[in-house]
């Protein structure tokens, strides 16, 4: 599907009517199967030649603006509940066609008519687990005003791939439930937005083949799924915020 059949074909409307009801919208054939190929090739080759900064450390470990600010492309080696995980900030700056998604005009459209509200994007990084077995459990990124969007690089056929997961209609706002659940995590020693309730028929697990979109607000609750030994999945991700 080339880029001018598919904007013909889609309606920004109808999927930011679908994320403001979920949460969550997911979009197949957003990137063709051989441009996947292609990004993934140069992407690993990227990684694997070694010429990027890198740096080793848990989800709490070197500030997420430092390493977006960083001046240059640089890896994160996940330790921890991700371990394993290899997280490139600004890979952008070597490989343009990362930063084209990036700056897609139809995914910032269907975020900013789902929230009635102009969202731009920040940064776009790249996730490439392989056997990365252990997670994060469901969680929020924040209460407020945080999107993500996601194309998977590599087809994600079945859960032991790690698929990106959510649980539905968690993004609708209740200052209750942020309020116990903030309880509880303080109690177990959890984050403030740790998932504490919600409903297991409710989550979605995003398996689908290279080149689907996946646009979810990071209010709700989420994770990556653990993969079996011997998986593999690359997506790119952008992080979009409203605009001041």
């Amino acid at each position: 599907m080339t880029r001018e059949r598919y904007y013909a074909s889609m309606s920004v409307k109808g999927y930011a009517e679908e994320h403001q009801e979920n949460g969550l919208v997911v979009v197949k054939d957003f990137i063709d199967e051989e441009k996947c190929d292609e990004l993934y090739d140069e992407i690993s080759t990227t990684i694997e030649d070694g010429d990027i900064d890198a740096v080793e450390g848990g989800e709490d470990d070197f500030d997420y603006e430092d390493l977006a600010n960083w001046g240059g492309p640089v890896m994160k080696m996940r330790t921890g509940r991700d371990k394993g995980m290899i997280d490139v900030f600004n890979i952008d700056e070597r490989i343009p066609a990362v930063g084209d998604f990036k700056t897609d005009k139809f995914v910032r459209e269907i975020i900013s008519e789902s929230k009635s509200e102009d969202y731009s994007p920040d940064n776009v990084n790249v996730y490439w687990n392989r056997s990365v077995t252990g997670t994060r459990d469901f969680h929020a990124d924040t209460y407020s005003g945080k999107f993500k969007s996601f194309v998977y690089l590599t087809d994600v056929p079945d859960r032991s791939y790690g698929p990106f997961s959510y649980v539905k209609r968690t993004h609708e706002s209740s200052q209750i439930k942020q309020t116990v659940s903030g309880l509880v995590n303080r109690v177990k020693g959890d984050r403030y937005t740790d998932a504490v309730f919600y409903d297991e028929s409710d989550v979605t697990y995003c398996t689908a083949p290279k080149g689907t979109l996946i646009i979810a607000d990071q209010t709700g609750y989420h994770r990556g799924h653990p993969q079996e030994e011997g998986r593999e999945r690359m997506l790119m991700t952008t992080s979009y915020t409203p605009m001041e």
